[in-house]
């Protein structure tokens, strides 16, 4: 649980709204002030002062009122996947002498977050009270992967007869990351590939290049140096000494970001629009580097820019820490062709290419021995003709599409005997 970076008050309040019974009190007061000389009578007059002194006194309240606090938020957990719940902690902290009245609250959440933001906030006592205190909390889940900002929290103050009300924004904001979906996939076998294990779970190794030491029964002219003793006494039989090389498999998740590409481009608010292309490329790419990650591979996890680089291994970045770069990941026109060395298995994730942009991807990997890319449906067949000259397994996508289908085209031994679908 993090708190709010900004410790020291911050405030911002909204003109004094008059409600309507303030509204009310005004006209009779304004009609009595107008009859009294009419009718003769001065009483009216101290009816006109007692209005009008309620509403001065009334907006001195609200003004005063929740004119010093202090806002404290916190998520638990603040880094929460696509859909699942996480809790806001906010504590409130009267500064000023004066006591706080009961007021309504409202915590400002932004797009992509819902929740159950508003409540009425107990009374405060003055600072120097045990009463100064008071802490709520809310329910919220993050539909749409990405940092969101929640917050400034807003209090409305109202006075004691209803007359006006004040809405003050105290606090700043405090971030809630919310990862990327991530969808289950199942072991394939790619079209073409080798039995070099590219996409079937590894087994857990030493480490690359060790020799890994088991035992089996003892044969006819195994020598007698390899005999295991160790093993041999626990299983009261003749073990010896076998090694067996392993190499901890490698591969590559790589996803284009290009705008153009998936379909995005900045708005009037230089702000990057919603792509449903950018969003299912995310998906794919977070649900293959889990799925990989899992299988005991060393993942590099890249785009086609400086944007993303993360190597998801026992020693260097965790899967968690891939995950939330992939939930901060933007749209980004800076291709770096010739980056990715991979050469071994190559997963990519492309929106539609151009022949250019084609060409480019197969120089970046030609060094990667097995190609499995999924491209955006709407590609020009001349760049499909370019991936398929360098021998790439490639299957189209759309954002509705559903990714464990279509990453089960890549599977070179359907169950049912049908081809998978090619791009065309």
């Amino acid at each position: 649980m993090a708190r709010d970076r900004s410790s020291a008050l911050r405030r911002a309040v909204t003109s004094v709204v008059v409600t309507r019974r303030g509204i009310g009190f005004a006209v009779v007061a304004l009609v009595m002030f107008v009859a009294a000389p009419v009718l003769s009578l001065p009483a009216l007059l101290y009816v006109t002062g007692l209005l009008l002194g309620l509403l001065v006194v009334s907006t001195v309240f609200v003004f005063v009122g929740h004119s010093r606090v202090r806002i404290e938020r916190s998520f638990s957990p603040q880094v929460v996947a696509l859909g699942r719940p996480t809790r806001a902690t906010v504590r409130v902290t009267n500064l000023s002498v004066l006591p706080c009245l009961e007021a309504d609250w409202d915590d400002r959440l932004p797009a992509g977050v819902t929740g159950d933001h508003t409540g009425a906030l107990p009374s405060l006592g003055g600072s120097r009270g045990a009463d100064a205190r008071a802490t709520f909390s809310y329910e919220l889940q993050g539909l749409r992967r990405g940092r969101h900002l929640v917050g400034p929290l807003r209090v409305d103050v109202h006075d004691p007869f209803g007359l006006v009300h004040r809405r003050h924004t105290f606090g700043g904001v405090e971030p809630l990351t919310v990862l990327p979906r991530r969808i289950d996939l199942p072991p394939i076998t790619p079209r073409g590939a080798g039995d070099d294990g590219a996409t079937r779970p590894a087994p857990q190794n030493v480490g690359v290049g060790d020799d890994d030491i088991i035992a089996r029964a003892y044969l006819p002219g195994d020598a007698l140096k390899r005999i295991h003793w160790k093993a041999s006494a626990h299983r009261a039989e003749l073990m010896v000494r076998q090694e067996e090389s392993q190499v901890t498999p490698r591969a590559a998740v790589i996803v284009d970001t290009e705008p153009s590409s998936q379909g995005t481009a900045r708005d009037r608010k230089d702000s990057w629009e919603h792509s449903p292309a950018l969003e299912w490329a995310v998906t794919a790419t977070a649900s293959i580097t889990a799925h990989l990650a899992r299988a005991g591979y060393v993942v590099a996890l890249q785009s086609n820019s400086t944007s993303l680089d993360r190597v998801v291994a026992e020693g260097h970045d965790t899967l968690e820490d891939a995950m939330v770069d992939l939930a901060l990941l933007e749209p980004d026109p800076a291709d770096r062709p010739g980056r990715h060395d991979a050469d071994g298995a190559a997963f990519v994730v492309l929106g539609r290419l151009t022949v250019e942009r084609a060409q480019q991807w197969v120089a970046a990997l030609s060094a990667s021995r097995t190609i499995l890319a999924l491209v955006a449906h709407g590609t020009a067949a001349q760049a499909l003709e370019v991936l398929d000259g360098a021998r790439w397994n490639v299957v189209a996508w759309t954002p509705g599409d559903d990714l464990a289908e279509a990453w089960a085209a890549f599977d070179g031994t359907s169950r049912q005997g049908e081809p998978a679908r090619a791009a065309r």
